[in-house]
């Protein structure tokens, strides 16, 4: 998020940057080893070829928040991903962090969902601001046990051995 759009909600975010305040080892990783992980990965030249040069500078956030994206399977390596029906652009980053995943589309959906190999899910709510609704309900539901607040994209974890927890994050 860039501190112009919303300066107080940026401001209220600013402990929480790069893992600051995160007790928990797993939450603390997934922060510091895929969120604010710096460097270039494998296939972001690549990538960056889905959008053109100008779309970079107009559409930064957009860009990086399909990064995350891609972060996000290549950390998890995931057995299945569903997608909302007609995403291309971000199933193409999806499928390059993790080949191997089986890709589905669902008509109706607001979020991602990462299904990893030991059953456990990882939900990815893109465009956060148009699906709140659905991120509250998404949150609320007994097997989500950690959530990740990015204001522009969340992240909803059904880990039965993660106890229940909820992070705001300034990404």
């Amino acid at each position: 998020m860039l501190p112009w759009r919303n300066p107080l909600v940026w401001l209220a975010r600013l402990p929480y940057r790069k893992g600051y305040g995160i007790h928990s080892p797993y939450a603390y990783g997934l922060a510091t080893q895929v969120l604010y992980r710096p460097g270039r990965y494998y296939a972001d030249a690549l990538l960056d070829g889905l959008f053109p040069r100008w779309q970079h500078v107009l559409c930064r956030r957009r860009v990086a928040c399909h990064r995350l994206l891609f972060r996000l399977a290549n950390h998890y390596q995931p057995v299945e991903i569903l997608l909302p029906k007609g995403r291309l652009t971000q199933a193409a980053y999806l499928h390059s962090g993790c080949r191997r995943a089986r890709l589905a589309e669902e008509e109706g959906r607001g979020y991602y969902t990462l299904v990893l190999a030991d059953g456990n899910r990882v939900h990815v709510v893109y465009d956060l601001q148009r699906h709140r609704e659905e991120w509250g309900a998404l949150r609320m539901m007994p097997d989500v046990t950690a959530s990740f607040d990015l204001y522009d994209m969340a992240l909803a974890i059904a880990d039965p051995k993660l106890n229940r927890q909820h992070y705001k994050i300034n990404w």
